[in-house]
């Protein structure tokens, strides 16, 4: 039985109030990070100190967990903590803008956390030192226990008023873990932290793929008499959407929409993709090839769908029409290439590719047909998926001996594990 969930328990810390300086109001809406089209930023210095002495741990965690956001995020370089004491504190209402540029802080956040029983009021100043503004001032409250998602919060609001778009510190990676015997389906938070288990089948559960509004989650479990495609809600509610004949080598993908889910089947005697509408119960088979296809892999677009199959004589990565028409191979970097994934935005797939009998990933630019390969041999490197800014990939790899699950950035630096030694795969990043 599995238990129940909410995978959207995103921050039971919502915004209690918003307090924004006059003279900042325009610069709340504004895009103030150069280049972000172009991939070539100018990072935000920024330091964030900690709110100062409280009864328990709250204060250090709340800022520990901004700063490894914001620095995780790639738009910022966060100074220092050990510089941070050469700054006295500010008199009430403003801000020590000099002290702070002297040790390479171009902006500060100010946090004041205020404990109240089983609940805390954050309040977070932003400003900035090279022009002397607040940008801005917020409140935030939740339960004392989720001190970490108000610092998420934090984090993806200043991401947004720097860059004009989301952040990604409330975003959740879904995972299969083995457990004992079986193969269980875990959450947990983009940077590793909070793992939680949230199937207890004690079966065999594999490639979750988290839907496009993030509320559900398809999965591939052996729970019945054959493998099938089931789908879980927020809720914890689970439906069966389809039976699949053999055995299943790639996940379901959700097609941008969420009203259908394309997924592999060899119930016709042959490995091929289909397509099953969520409204009307309706397969339709899109693939009739003798070779193998699987992976399927919808863009965003809602228009075409990628998939590997060997019908070249080995594993390639195809695009095909929605409906299956159309069919054309667009990798030819190598022998073996698997795993297509689309990037949010719809004009980079990255997939594996078998290099010196290693697999790595790779990233290909669609308009260009230039690949990037981000993984360079340290050991294998599998099923790569996208956060939803497109500017990192989550994979799971095999580098440290055992199977855990990482992220890099989508240049291939700074690359992160977030799992150790549980035999760990097929990631998906929520969006």
């Amino acid at each position: 039985m599995d238990r129940p969930i909410d995978f959207r328990s995103r921050l039971a810390a919502a915004a209690l109030a918003l307090v924004i300086a006059p003279h900042a109001a325009a610069q709340e809406s504004g895009v103030r990070i150069e280049g972000l089209v172009e991939g070539r930023i100018a990072k935000i210095s920024i330091a964030v100190p900690d709110p100062g002495a409280t009864p328990d741990s709250s204060s250090s965690e709340l800022s520990e967990t901004l700063r490894d956001d914001l620095a995780f995020s790639g738009f910022f370089d966060v100074v220092d903590p050990a510089l941070y004491s050469l700054v006295p504190p500010p008199a009430a209402g403003t801000e020590r803008h000099e002290e702070w540029l002297s040790v390479g802080a171009g902006a500060v956040v100010r946090l004041r956390l205020v404990p109240s029983g089983e609940r805390i009021d954050v309040e977070a100043r932003l400003w900035d030192n090279s022009g002397g503004g607040q940008l801005f001032a917020r409140r935030y409250g939740g339960e004392a226990k989720l001190v970490r998602r108000v610092a998420h919060q934090i984090a993806d609001d200043i991401v947004r008023h720097y860059t004009g778009r989301p952040g990604i510190a409330l975003t959740l990676i879904s995972f299969v873990c083995k457990h004992g015997a079986a193969k269980e389906v875990f959450l947990m938070d983009y940077d590793g932290k909070r793992l939680r288990r949230i199937t207890t089948s004690g079966t065999i559960n594999l490639v979750p793929v988290w839907s496009p509004d993030g509320n559900e989650l398809a999965f591939v479990s052996f729970r019945g008499k054959q493998p099938g495609v089931y789908v879980m809600s927020s809720e914890g509610k689970l439906g069966h959407l389809a039976t699949i004949g053999g055995e299943l080598s790639s996940a379901p993908d959700w097609a941008p929409d969420g009203r259908k889910l394309a997924y592999t089947s060899d119930i016709d005697g042959n490995s091929e993709i289909y397509a099953l509408d969520r409204t009307t119960s309706r397969n339709t088979r899109l693939t009739r090839h003798p070779g193998i296809d699987t992976a399927p892999a919808w863009a965003p677009n809602g228009r075409e769908i990628a998939f590997t199959s060997d019908r070249s004589g080995s594993p390639q990565i195809y695009l095909m029409d929605a409906e299956g028409l159309n069919v054309r191979r667009i990798s030819w970097d190598g022998p073996y290439n698997d795993s297509p994934a689309w990037s949010p935005d719809g004009s980079r797939l990255a997939y594996v590719s078998r290099i010196d009998g290693r697999f790595d990933l790779r990233v290909l630019d669609v308009a260009t047909d230039r690949t990037n390969r981000l993984t360079h041999s340290e050991g294998n490197n599998e099923n790569p998926r996208w956060s939803p800014d497109g500017r990192h990939l989550v994979f799971a790899s095999n580098r440290a001996g055992a199977w855990d699950i990482y992220t890099v950035r989508s240049d291939g630096t700074d690359v992160r594990r977030l799992t150790r030694g549980s035999d760990c795969s097929t990631p998906d990043w929520s969006r």
